[in-house]
C-alpha cells in the first residue's frame, strides 16, 4: 500500500459500522480497466489515481449514512461524463461527484451543498464526509 492508500484505509476505519468492518479492495484487473476507461474519456490523470487508490483499499464502500462510493467497474461512474462530471458515489440523498476540478458532496440537483462541501482531493472529501457523519452521531 502506498501512503495515500494507508491514509484512506485509516480514515475509513474510523467508521465502525456494519459496512466498514471489512474493507474489500477491487482487483488490480478491475482498477486497471477503470483507469483505461477513464483515460480514454479524458479524465484528469490525478483524479484517476486518487480514485484508483480508493478502489485498491475499498471498492463499493458504503458508510451507514452520507458516504458511499460506486464500485470501480460500474459504468454509472461515467454516467454524467458528457457534463464533465464523475458520479463517484451516492448514499441516501447525498451525491458524491468530481466536477470543475473538485470532489463534491451535494445532492442530485446541486453539485455541492455549499462551497465548504467542495474539496481539492478525494481524501479531503472523505474527511468532510466523516465530519458530517460524526456531527450527526452527536
Amino acid at each position: 500500500m502506498n501512503q495515500i492508500q494507508i491514509e484512506i484505509r485509516e480514515l475509513l476505519d474510523l467508521l465502525k459500522n456494519n459496512y466498514s468492518d471489512a474493507l474489500k479492495p477491487a482487483s488490480y484487473e478491475k482498477v486497471n480497466n477503470f483507469k483505461i476507461n477513464a483515460e480514454q474519456k479524458g479524465v484528469n490523470k490525478e483524479v484517476i489515481e486518487q480514485l484508483a487508490d480508493l478502489y485498491l483499499v475499498a471498492d463499493n464502500f458504503m458508510a451507514e449514512i452520507i458516504m458511499g462510493f460506486h464500485p470501480c467497474d460500474d459504468d454509472i461512474v461515467f454516467e454524467w461524463w458528457n457534463e464533465n462530471e464523475l458520479w463517484i458515489g451516492q448514499r441516501d440523498f447525498n451525491t458524491l461527484r468530481w466536477t470543475n476540478g473538485k470532489f463534491c458532496l451535494g445532492d442530485a440537483g446541486s453539485i455541492s451543498y455549499s462551497k465548504k462541501d467542495e474539496y481539492n482531493t478525494l481524501i479531503e472529501l472523505i474527511k468532510g464526509c466523516i465530519k458530517e457523519i460524526k456531527e450527526l452521531e452527536e
